[in-house]
């Protein structure tokens, strides 16, 4: 009975923080659940704001959505009309999610092992929104390059990433426990171009997402108070204030 117990506390130990969070992600992270109309429709419209004008004009686009969490994304590009979807997420609840929501084809799947997802396929346009700081820092740039390489020539990557330049940002980056690393509008560039992507290759934009009446009027406050607070740091200022960065680099 003691060696079975001992077993098992060595097991546990053995499971890191991160495989802990990972299995329940979407219960910790308190997000609502999409199966109500109203927050789908929020969360839809916030989409359209912020991913809009880059979504490509071709509906038989193969769009990969890397670390597609339970599926909004993709549900909102399978309403836009969009044919050739895939997705995959590490978490098995997130996972579970997708196929809940009618979404079969999304797979359990480590974006570090990205060159093995479905070898033979390349990709108009990748989608990482909310991922990349949840990699190993030393692990990044190798995840990067090989989502270049999966993309067809003239295919476009799309990141989103918390804005560590923004007045939110040490809280954004502090209130995941699977956050490893946070970026800048500066050094999300030299990132980009440290895998390939030349530096007129790379659009940063802010991550302007708001809904609402009351949203419009919180980011007019945020850009007040992010001039203010960074009007001490002359040219070298941050220029973008929302909490997340919205970044596009082409492989052309």
């Amino acid at each position: 009975m003691k060696r079975l117990m001992s077993i098992e506390r060595v097991g546990s130990e053995t499971t890191t923080t991160r495989e802990r969070l990972l299995q329940r992600y979407h219960s910790l992270s308190r997000r609502p659940s999409l199966e109500d109309r109203a927050t789908r429709r929020i969360v839809f419209k916030a989409f359209r704001r912020t991913l809009g004008e880059w979504l490509p004009a071709d509906k038989e686009a193969r769009i990969l959505d890397i670390g597609c969490g339970e599926g909004a994304l993709l549900l909102f590009l399978q309403e836009g009309g969009y044919l050739d979807l895939h997705g995959f997420d590490l978490s098995p609840e997130n996972v579970d999610l997708c196929h809940a929501a009618g979404l079969p084809f999304v797979l359990g799947f480590d974006a570090l092992r990205l060159s093995e997802y479905d070898p033979d396929l390349s990709f108009d346009l990748i989608m990482a929104l909310d991922i990349v700081e949840h990699l190993p820092k030393q692990a990044v740039a190798g995840f990067l390059e090989l989502a270049r390489s999966r993309l067809r020539a003239g295919g476009w990557l799309i990141i989103q990433t918390p804005n560590l330049g923004s007045i939110q940002g040490a809280f954004i980056r502090y209130n995941d426990l699977t956050h490893e690393f946070g970026l800048t509008e500066n050094t999300v560039v030299d990132l980009l171009s440290a895998v390939g992507f030349g530096a007129s290759q790379i659009e940063v934009k802010p991550a302007w997402n708001a809904t609402t009446v009351a949203g419009y009027l919180r980011e007019i406050w945020i850009r007040c108070l992010h001039a203010l607070v960074f009007a001490t740091e002359g040219s070298g200022r941050p220029r973008i204030p929302t909490k997340n960065l919205l970044v596009r680099a082409s492989r052309s």
